[in-house]
């Protein structure tokens, strides 16, 4: 045996690499028969995926995803945008390039957030430690979502999609603030990486329309294979009789607009606003491995965002919570009366109870990882 690979056992560097191997390939197995034995299920479920993408996702993406191109390549972002630099700066700790990404993610939906991000990042507006702060709290569920999708069809009432769309933007601002309190203050852009572009010509039209096109084709195939997986999921969870909110929490771990339609058949509908909440501001692995996926090839870490996904989760559910039960009152009584059971009331209590314990849970140890890395982070700074 040469020195090297004997070295490369002592160091034990090939071990993480070989159980990762081991898991990956032991979770493509088990996604494989369970697609196999689920076969009519997941056809069935990749339909509603698709029919999911040609309805709504492509209408309401595609267009701001080549608006948010011309945009940053036309340099308009950063000249709109010129008036919240200090705002950005104190708050965030990231130039006023960072507040485009933001909007367009808030009010359009994700991706479009990670999308801006990548697309000045890629013209070298920002730099590689500030769109990985960025993508911690600028990629959030669109307003058009939130309010209609959820709120009103699921709730039958706009004002609980307004309430749950104001505390996921309100963690998000949170997020973002204890980001620039913990990690490591970014250095101020010069002049010359902010540079504005001053001629448009029209391959900027076309490469955006490439762009684009290429990026939704890739978030249109994670949402329907994500439809079909968590459709066989769900047949498992109905042969074996399991509670309705456990299917629920690992819907919306997987994909939100699952698990938002799974949690909104609770009978106790304070908890399922909550849980619903929680959900959004969570987004659910498929959407992360979009924003990976357009994130791709350009080394940035995504721990800072998974970690700041999980803390987000907590915060809306937190938030939504306190909202219903003492600023609005009022609307918390209503839903009370209209959506909750009369009779077995303890038992709707206690089951969606359980259930949004059982998701916090989940996601509490990213929570404790982020302020446990962020409080090692401070103490090496002051160090130095």
């Amino acid at each position: 045996m040469s020195k090297t690979i004997k070295s490369t056992y002592k160091n034990k560097t090939i071990f993480p690499q070989v159980r990762n191997t081991a898991l990956f390939g032991a979770l493509s197995l088990l996604v494989f028969f369970l697609m196999l034995n689920f076969s009519d299920i997941a056809i069935e479920y990749m339909k509603k995926g698709l029919q999911l993408c040609a309805k709504t996702v492509i209408p309401s993406l595609f267009p701001f995803m080549v608006i948010s191109e011309l945009i940053v390549g036309s340099g308009v972002g950063i000249r709109l945008t010129r008036i919240l630099a200090k705002p950005m700066r104190c708050i965030f700790g990231v130039s006023e390039a960072g507040a485009s990404a933001f909007m367009l993610g808030a009010v359009c939906g994700f991706p479009l957030g990670a999308k801006t991000a990548v697309s000045m990042y890629d013209k070298g507006v920002i730099s590689k430690q500030e769109i990985t702060r960025l993508m911690t709290f600028c990629n959030n569920p669109g307003s058009a979502f939130i309010i209609s999708a959820v709120g009103v069809s699921l709730f039958g009432s706009q004002a609980v999609g307004i309430l749950i769309y104001v505390c996921v933007i309100l963690s998000a601002l949170l997020i973002g603030a204890m980001g620039n309190l913990f990690f490591k203050k970014l250095p101020d852009v010069s002049p010359s990486r902010c540079e504005i572009c001053n001629s448009v010509e029209i391959g900027t039209f076309t490469s955006a329309i490439q762009s684009s096109a290429s990026s939704m084709l890739t978030v249109c195939a994670y949402v329907a294979f994500f439809s079909s997986f968590v459709g066989c999921i769900g047949a498992i969870f109905s042969r074996l009789g399991l509670p309705k909110y456990i299917t629920a929490n690992v819907f919306g771990l997987f994909e939100l607009s699952s698990g938002v339609g799974m949690a909104a058949e609770s009978a106790n509908r304070f908890f399922a606003i909550v849980l619903c909440s929680a959900f959004a501001g969570w987004s659910g692995i498929s959407v992360h491995c979009q924003i990976m996926a357009i994130c791709a090839g350009r080394g940035i870490s995504f721990k800072p965002y998974f970690i700041a996904k999980a803390a987000q989760a907590i915060l809306c559910a937190t938030m939504t919570a306190i909202a219903l039960k003492f600023v609005f009152p009022s609307q918390n009584k209503a839903l009370a009366e209209v959506f909750m059971p009369r009779d077995n009331l303890s038992a709707s209590y206690g089951g969606a109870l359980a259930c949004i314990a059982f998701f916090l849970c989940s996601v509490t140890p990213f929570a404790v990882n982020f302020v446990a890395r962020a409080k090692i982070g401070v103490k090496k700074s002051k160090k130095i």
